[in-house]
């Protein structure tokens, strides 16, 4: 005792070393015991899991959120270790969202669901949805998780953390494996129009308000834009859905096809998105077991998208 009162400060720092190292330890600690449990259901012929949940918790930084539009965000769920092992019964299980009511809304598409053992697979969404203004450069997390009660019980979660960026137009791609397509979300939240054919009392680069477009003539409509989008792709991945009204009302230019066993595919095209507007595009998968889900699974989109706004305000 005369020691640590003679030596206060060196005892503080030790202490508070001690501390550290407890915690460290008790951290790899829970990590391995998660990994050991997962360990011991598989080798009961338990498997749950998913290809964004982890027993361990994994972060994601999403970096194209405007701060103002919605953000969805869906989890899938499996019941299977490989194509050729599954759980041989229907697995309960809860659902689970936590995040900063104080600035956000993240509602849950179910609370809880039943994964069937036939079915393999299943899925819920986190509708997340701003209450606050957010500026450009802010941050917030969205953590959510799920447990399994029967016939044994596992618990998968992931935190996400929405970067707000200064950008009016932003997209993402949702997907899960085993889905033989997969969405490309658009969003434009462009309030305005810019004129880039003379008519009537408008010259070219006036810019127009949403209420004053949508009370012109379809003629005069064709004549502005709020946001041009291309798309570019590889019809040997991802083929798009002839039936979508994109490709109908597709400009000119750019166009590009490719050639694939004697059959030709839209590889390249481009057309507007109408000002506030979410616009989804469906594409089929060449190969159903890949996961394009963009950002939160991959890096860089299948799908590259080019966009080109009314002159900013």
């Amino acid at each position: 005792m005369k020691y640590i009162r003679e030596h206060r400060k060196l005892s503080i720092i030790t202490l508070i070393v001690l501390v550290g190292v407890l915690m460290l330890g008790l951290a790899y600690a829970k990590y391995f015991l998660n990994i050991i449990n997962n360990y011991i259901l598989e080798t009961k012929r338990f498997y749950f899991n998913s290809s964004v949940l982890t027993v361990n918790n994994k972060h994601y930084q999403i970096n194209n959120w405007d701060g103002v539009s919605t953000y969805p965000i869906t989890i899938d769920l499996n019941n299977r270790k490989n194509a050729e092992r599954y759980t041989t019964s229907d697995i309960e299980y809860t659902i689970h969202v936590v995040c900063d009511t104080s600035k956000l809304n993240c509602s849950l598409s179910k609370t809880s669901s039943i994964l069937r053992e036939d079915d393999h697979t299943d899925s819920y969404q986190i509708t997340v949805s701003p209450i606050v203004n957010f500026n450009a450069g802010e941050t917030v997390s969205v953590h959510t998780y799920v447990e399994s009660s029967s016939p044994y019980v596992k618990q998968l979660s992931a935190t996400y953390d929405l970067n707000v960026i200064n950008s009016r137009f932003t997209y993402d791609i949702e997907d899960k494996a085993g889905d033989l397509a997969l969405n490309l979300n658009l969003t434009n939240s462009m309030a305005y129009y810019e004129v880039e054919e003379a008519f009537g009392n408008y010259s070219v680069g006036d810019e127009i308000s949403n209420d004053v477009y949508l009370t012109l003539s379809d003629t005069n409509k064709a004549k502005c834009f709020s946001a041009k989008v291309t798309l570019t792709f590889d019809p040997s991945v991802v083929i798009l859905d002839s039936t979508d009204n994109s490709i109908k009302n597709r400009l000119s230019s750019p166009y590009q096809t490719t050639t694939i066993n004697g059959n030709s595919y839209v590889s390249k095209y481009a057309f507007k998105v109408d000002a506030a507007t979410n616009k989804n595009v469906i594409f089929y998968k060449t190969n159903p077991y890949v996961n394009y889900t963009y950002p939160r699974n991959n890096n860089s989109p299948i799908i590259q998208v080019d966009v080109q706004l009314a002159r900013t305000q």
